[in-house]
């Protein structure tokens, strides 16, 4: 027994060898743009892949020899992460480390026609995938927070920026549906069926966990409407209550200043000047009218 694993891992070691002296001759990577485009220049590529670098897009264009891939991150600030594949060469522009060690899985895969192309658009097809969960990460934290710290102005920025990461998520679902429904030799998923199927099992639950975190802001967004709607009417009601109180003693305090009126008015006869209860009777007709009013105003609930 050992010495039968003894010669599987030398097996094993003596394939490794041979699949990280393929990657050498077969995939390049590049962080200086112009090397990158002067290598592409030497493949055939004709296109103007200067533009690819800041263009919002996540897609792949087939061509004869070669294959276009477009991978954005969510970071603005980073360049795109450009593939070109084909099957004697794989170049790739991008600022992300590729370690040798992530091809290890894949290293049956690349001893078949296009099998390195193939590990390559995986491999940074994961890294795009990760840049997009820890977006989503720091996004998701920045809304619990305001769970309990409402700000309308952090909520629609947060808001913003969930919709374009459902938007980048989705345009990367499309690009994994698209390799495979086209059958492009150059991803050729049926190598690595299980990684693949596994990234867009990935890829799908990341976007529920957008679309339901970007409902879960809309929740917010209603609750905080809803809870300002309600303190706008209480501000709304207490204001008419007072205006019923100011109004009702308004109402009572014009009662006898119109009574009182009518004796300041220059006419010759006025019996009542004449009769010796006539300022009792106007005193308390002021009275009596006054908790009359008083009366009324309390059953309407305007005092």
């Amino acid at each position: 027994m050992s010495f039968r694993r003894t010669t599987y891992a030398k097996r094993f070691y003596i394939l490794w060898l041979s699949v990280l002296q393929r990657w050498e001759n077969l995939i390049l990577t590049f962080t200086d743009f112009e090397e990158f485009l002067k290598e592409a220049r030497s493949m055939g590529v004709v296109e103007d892949l200067r533009q690819l670098t800041s263009l919002d897009v996540i897609f792949f264009e087939k061509h004869k020899n070669y294959m276009m891939l477009n991978l954005r991150d969510y970071d603005e600030e980073e360049p795109n992460n450009i593939l070109i594949l084909s099957r004697d060469k794989n170049i790739v522009y991008t600022r992300k480390q590729i370690p040798k060690n992530e091809f290890r899985m894949f290293s049956l895969t690349m001893q078949k026609p296009y099998g390195e192309s193939t590990a390559l658009a995986l491999i940074m097809f994961k890294k795009g995938l990760q840049s997009y969960f820890t977006r989503f990460d720091k996004i998701h934290s920045e809304i619990s927070a305001l769970e309990d710290h409402f700000d309308l102005e952090k909520i629609s920025e947060t808001s913003n920026r969930m919709r374009k990461l459902i938007d980048k998520v989705d345009d990367f679902m499309n690009v994994l549906i698209g390799v495979e429904e086209r059958r492009v030799r150059e991803v050729n998923t049926s190598y690595a069926g299980y990684d693949y199927h596994v990234l867009t099992a990935t890829a799908t639950h990341l976007l529920d966990r957008c679309r339901n975190t970007s409902n879960r802001v809309k929740d917010l967004r209603s609750e905080y409407e809803m809870k300002s709607s309600q303190e706008l009417n209480k501000r709304i009601e207490y204001l008419t209550d007072v205006m019923k109180k100011l109004t009702a003693l308004t109402l009572i305090l014009m009662i006898p200043n119109i009574i009182a009126s009518h004796y300041g008015m220059n006419f010759k006869y006025m019996p009542e000047l004449l009769d010796p209860f006539g300022y009792p009777l106007t005193i308390l007709a002021s009275v009596l009218a006054v908790v009359v009013a008083i009366i009324i105003f309390k059953k309407k609930n305007w005092l």
